[in-house]
């Protein structure tokens, strides 16, 4: 996997991100957390980091694939259409998926993005109370799930 390539935001990088500077690991050049740590701000002193024990290990606990994701955020187009019968249950469920209000909020307004599991999982609450048409989320962005 060609991985010079990949430009992270670091913007978008949360708060307590683990990074990881083990170059010896066999996995290194497709993780996620690797590629984000040799773009780190160098002026950076602190930061959590993958410990180099993890070398030991058949596997990295912390591994996470670099690819690519279609994300999504923003309700509106998928309530443009629903009944108000309806409207109230389905907040509510997502609501509940999502971890309550203020993630609700976050997803809302874009300041998360849902990853394609969590789009699938809300898009199957619609067809579950007979939505099928036109289910889409307000925006899309290609983008790397740096929130799990």
């Amino acid at each position: 996997m060609e991985t010079n390539n990949i430009e992270i935001d670091l913007q978008q990088v949360p708060a307590g991100y683990v990074y990881c500077f083990n170059e010896e690991c066999p996995q290194h050049a497709g993780c996620l957390r690797w590629i984000v740590g040799k773009q780190i701000d160098p002026e950076l002193t602190f930061a959590p980091t993958v410990l180099p024990s993890v070398l030991k290990m058949e596997r990295c606990p912390h591994f996470r694939k670099a690819e690519a994701l279609r994300m999504a955020w923003g309700f509106d187009k998928l309530f443009a259409e629903v009944k108000s019968k309806d409207e109230s249950q389905l907040r509510e469920a997502m609501k509940t998926y999502l971890g309550g209000n203020g993630t609700y909020s976050r997803y809302k307004l874009g300041r998360r993005l849902l990853t394609p599991q969590q789009q699938e999982h809300i898009l199957a609450l619609f067809r579950a109370k007979g939505y099928s048409e036109d289910l889409a989320f307000d925006h899309y962005v290609t983008t790397y799930d740096l929130d799990h």
